[in-house]
């Protein structure tokens, strides 16, 4: 089984190879910041929520949802709109003629 000073170590030297260093040499990524960047961009795009929480392999998606709610401040109007169209449907311009006859 690797350890965490194995796979630290790995990861950095792949970033070397990859270029992907600060200018100092040091990485520029962590496996960390590599997994909010993943979040936050899935969260961002319309990834469900529940299924980042599952891919993230959070034991509750509370955890999920208290680090990267924020990211999805558009689902309220979503919601709204589903709910709004729901309970008051537009109408379309065939019943609005068929109403006027």
């Amino acid at each position: 089984m690797p350890t965490a000073t194995a796979y630290a170590y790995h990861f950095r030297k792949a970033q070397i190879v990859a270029g992907i260093t600060k200018p100092d040499g040091t990485a520029k990524y962590t496996p960390h910041s590599l997994r909010h960047f993943f979040a936050s961009t899935a969260l961002a795009n319309g990834v469900p929520i529940h299924e980042v929480s599952r891919w993230l392999d959070h034991k509750s998606i509370k955890t999920t949802v208290d680090i990267y709610g924020h990211l999805v401040p558009e689902a309220w109007d979503r919601c709204r709109d589903v709910m709004q169209n729901a309970m008051c449907p537009a109408v379309t311009e065939s019943q609005a003629s068929a109403s006027a006859a």
